[in-house]
């Protein structure tokens, strides 16, 4: 296993879809750090790292096996963002994590080195669960969900997508405001 660091993200896909199976060590020990510190920052402890971290690794193994696979990003970016997604969904499932702001959610997909969140999420997610019933379900139902406008309006009761498109950017704003006049800018970089 001598000199697997010096790896180029290319050859560690090869070998994955060769079968070889240093590849999944390597991919663990490669991106441990990384989501670790990600883990941890976001009310995780060492079990879920362990946890976040052998799933990524598992799926990016499986997803490299595909023959329509290709990585269109770095692979540290790619690890960090199934790990993001598995970590953000173990979250929601404990009802600790209810919101990423919409900037973050875009950058996501235009990005290709791992992302800095900015602000904190603690103060988010205290905000968010500050905020009115439909606020929290439609913000939840977009952002983590994925449902589409269509789907929301359904789900809420809003008479068409306008509406649900309108009241997103409303408590959007509403969020924006509600941080900015309890926090200072310097408080949430």
């Amino acid at each position: 296993m001598l000199g697997l660091n010096r790896l180029s993200d290319h050859r560690v896909i090869e070998r994955i879809r060769q079968g070889d199976e240093h590849m999944l060590v390597h991919l663990y020990k490669d991106h441990y750090t990384m989501i670790r510190n990600f883990v941890l920052k976001n009310n995780g402890n060492e079990d879920a790292v362990e946890d976040i971290l052998q799933e990524s690794v598992i799926a990016v193994w499986r997803n490299v096996q595909k023959s329509e696979f290709l990585l269109q990003s770095k692979l540290s970016t790619y690890v960090m963002a199934i790990s993001k997604n598995l970590w953000f969904k173990e979250l929601r499932k404990k009802s600790k994590f209810k919101y990423v702001d919409e900037s973050v959610t875009e950058n996501m997909h235009q990005q290709s080195e791992p992302m800095q969140l900015d602000m904190d999420q603690h103060i988010i997610v205290q905000m968010v669960e500050e905020m009115d019933e439909t606020c929290r379900r439609l913000l939840s139902y977009f952002y983590f969900d994925g449902l589409d406008n269509k789907l929301i309006a359904e789900k809420l009761g809003f008479s068409n997508t306008n509406s649900v498109k309108s009241k997103k950017y409303q408590c959007f704003k509403k969020l924006q405001a509600k941080v900015l006049d309890n926090y200072r800018k310097d408080d949430l970089l």
